[in-house]
């Protein structure tokens, strides 16, 4: 009852320091940031996907000016899944987004909370859960990119290492699917920032494998977690992984890196600021003094205890973070730009600073150990303090926003052509140029088009032609589109400009265009449904099916 109550405390502290650092988000209207625009427009458009009917969500027959763009094939989709029944209760797209932020951002500290106090103890657990929630990274991600995929991403990794080790202690199919369901949020929220966890990942599992007792059943436990997870997001994987070459994604980010990386001086400290990199008051990349400093003290606590012999068992984790936290250094740095070069034709992590959020972790990591060392030390209770009191002096400045905003939402909607910077998912074969202009939707001039109705993922008129002809749709080809003329399914071609083309006879005809799904969406799909199956059925039979030992 006791630790029950120590629960409920820890909860209680880390949900009202999360509204105080949330505070400038409870406001009317929006605020500047780098991908505000964007985030507005996509989650207005992924919510009337939904509304259309089109699930899952992928592609937007109405972005790019009606050309349309497989934006949802590629793009996250953890917060809009999020945002979505917030929507349909009724708020607006600003105060839905503001949510997501608030709700992610508390569930990422009561979820490296609970690992940590598992781990090593309450007062391990509620220090390091507050390093994570109060680091610079944190809060550029919210207050000055609102870059929702990444900050999303944070709910989601304490659940990951928390479930590894819960399996490395026992058999449970409970755990298996935690953990294979933080996978999965992991991978909707924004797939790159797994390939920067996927080492330290592999470091934890290993460190545990050698731990534990049944090792053979700890390798099948994660086999299966891996696994569940891949075939619950394969319905978003297997498209995105087997589409992203056909895009002009990898040449558009194929030395984007070249510009971002940051030096010592700036990782040490950099003033807080609001604008791009390169410019005038710039965006913050600082690490955190806290988390400079954590790692500082850590060096001499394992020299100690390694020559003391005091809690050797234990010395691996901090380890790893010290690794993870230099081999970060490395890459955040530009000494490291031969190894980017080496990857730079898979365009696997765009941006350097990137990194970034995984120093946050470690350090919330390494945080937890530090206090775990040092609970016999009267010195302990002191430590936590001055610490509580640094983070909260050294990051005062950032828990606010630039500026508040009040601009209609239609003006983002009209402003916005693919909510891509770079239009980085615009497949090889259309013409920008083209694409970027506003066009009729039939460019043939020797037909007359009527009854026209269109939402985001279909397209019914009718035409009369002077001829059997080939039309000319502007609406971008892209596998999943259907075309029925006259009640009668046929093939669609690609124009020049990458819209589409389909045969119609002389004389009225009744054309419907839909979007669907291509044939590896179709096994995506299917492979998610079998997934979640397996996961409902295990979960409800594992007393039968995973019996204890």
């Amino acid at each position: 009852m006791q630790n029950k109550t120590k629960n409920i405390l820890a909860i209680l502290f880390l949900t009202i320091v999360s509204l105080f650092a949330m505070r400038a988000l409870i406001h009317f209207g929006f605020y500047t940031s780098h991908d505000g625009w964007h985030i507005v427009t996509r989650l207005y458009y992924f919510d009337a996907i939904v509304r259309d009917g089109q699930i899952p969500v992928r592609f937007s027959a109405n972005l790019l000016n009606g050309f349309g763009y497989p934006l949802f094939i590629f793009s996250y989709h953890l917060p809009w899944i999020i945002a979505e029944p917030l929507m349909l209760a009724g708020l607006n797209v600003f105060d839905a987004i503001k949510a997501v932020f608030i709700l992610t951002y508390i569930m990422s500290g009561i979820f490296m909370y609970f690992w940590l106090s598992q781990v090593f103890g309450k007062k391990a657990g509620l220090l390091g859960a507050f390093v994570f929630l109060f680091t610079p990274y944190r809060f550029v991600n919210i207050f000055v990119r609102a870059n929702i995929g990444e900050a999303v991403s944070f709910m989601t990794y304490p659940l990951i290492f928390w479930s590894i080790y819960n399996l490395s202690l026992k058999k449970s199919f409970k755990w298996v699917c935690i953990g294979a369901f933080g996978l999965v949020g992991a991978m909707l929220s924004h797939i790159m920032v797994i390939f920067l966890f996927f080492l330290p990942l592999i470091l934890y599992a290993v460190h545990l494998f050698f731990k534990t007792k049944n090792k053979i059943i700890f390798i099948i436990q994660i086999s299966i977690m891996v696994f569940l997870s891949i075939g619950v997001s394969a319905y978003y994987l297997f498209p995105a992984i087997y589409y992203k070459p056909i895009t002009v994604f990898a040449d558009t980010y194929k030395q984007l890196y070249a510009n971002h990386f940051t030096p010592i001086s700036k990782l040490l400290y950099s003033p807080w600021g609001y604008g791009a990199l390169g410019t005038p008051g710039e965006m913050s990349r600082q690490i955190g003094i806290a988390i400079w400093l954590i790692n500082i003290i850590s060096i001499p606590l394992i020299i100690f205890q390694f020559l003391k012999k005091i809690d050797r068992k234990t010395i691996f984790v901090p380890l790893i973070c010290l690794i993870t936290f230099s081999i970060s250094l490395f890459f955040l740095t530009k000494i490291s730009i031969s190894i980017w070069k080496m990857g730079e034709n898979f365009a696997l992590i765009d941006f350097p600073w990137r990194f970034l959020a995984v120093t946050t972790f470690f350090g919330s990591l390494l945080t937890g150990w530090v206090v775990f060392s040092l609970r016999k030390s009267k010195y302990q209770i002191i430590f936590m303090a001055i610490f509580l009191g640094l983070i909260f002096y050294t990051n005062r400045n950032h828990v606010r926003v630039n500026q508040y905003t009040d601009i209609p939402l239609s003006l983002y909607i009209d402003s916005e052509l693919t909510t891509n910077t770079d239009d980085e998912y615009l497949p090889k074969w259309v013409s920008r140029e083209y694409a970027k202009k506003k066009q009729p939707l039939i460019t043939n001039q020797d037909i007359t088009m009527t009854n026209l109705t269109r939402n985001s993922k279909e397209i019914i008129f009718d035409i009369n032609s002077q001829k059997q002809t080939e039309l000319q749709i502007s609406q971008m080809w892209f596998p999943g589109w259907q075309a029925l003329v006259n009640g009668e399914k046929i093939d669609i071609g690609k124009s020049s400009f990458g819209g589409m083309t389909i045969n119609v006879p002389q004389g009225k005809s009744h054309i419907n265009l839909e979007y669907g799904s291509s044939e590896i969406m179709n096994i995506g799909n299917i492979l998610t449904i079998i997934s979640l199956m397996v996961t409902a059925s295990g979960l409800i039979f594992k007393k039968f099916i995973w019996k204890k030992k």
